[in-house]
């Protein structure tokens, strides 16, 4: 009989439909691939300006930046800083930075491009102990809550690990062969 197919008994027909399947694949494929070209602009966006990430890791700053939060700064001279700005700055006698507000900044008398800040963070009731010396300074541009955590987690090496993994999965799933096409090949 010409015209007429008999029906067909094969795993296909209890298989999800393969266009859903696709459209599934080109999506999450495409979705990545827009994630990694963030990802990888933003790189080089921070390494032509001389931007930086600064992981707050205390509530000091809260609730302007919590415990958690990411801030991206520009290193700035200590000549442009104002009372009110939001500055990082090198601690003394520790790796980590300070992030805190200027409550006031005074020359220091016989170094005409350094600046005594007195910092405080918006969550203290003080200012810092002591004034920070310094001729240029990170001041905060933008910052986010919770981003620094994610930072912190993506490079640690679990989530690192984690990343190349799923990485490698969404790479074999898009090239993955498909076997309905390959049967009517």
């Amino acid at each position: 009989m010409r015209g007429t197919t008999a029906p067909s008994s094969s795993a296909e027909d209890t298989a999800p439909p393969r266009r859903l399947v696709d459209r599934v694949r080109t999506v999450v494929v495409t979705v990545a691939g827009a994630i990694g070209l963030a990802c990888l602009l933003g790189w080089v966006a921070i390494a032509l300006t001389g931007l930086s990430f600064v992981v707050v890791t205390t509530g000091s700053m809260a609730p302007t930046i919590p415990a958690g939060g990411l801030a991206i700064t520009h290193e700035v001279p200590a000549t442009e800083l104002h009372e009110g700005d939001v500055v990082t700055v090198p601690r003394p006698g520790s790796a980590l930075p300070v992030t805190h507000r200027i409550v006031a900044v005074e020359p220091v008398p016989g170094e005409p491009g350094a600046r005594s800040l007195t910092l405080r963070g918006d969550d203290n009731a003080s200012d810092d102990r002591d004034p920070y010396v310094v001729r240029e300074a990170g001041l905060v541009l933008a910052h986010a809550p919770t981003l620094g955590s994610v930072l912190v987690a993506l490079t640690s090496p679990v989530g690192r690990g984690l990343a190349v993994t799923a990485l490698g999965v969404l790479v074999a799933w898009a090239f993955w062969p498909d076997r309905r096409r390959e049967d009517h090949a």
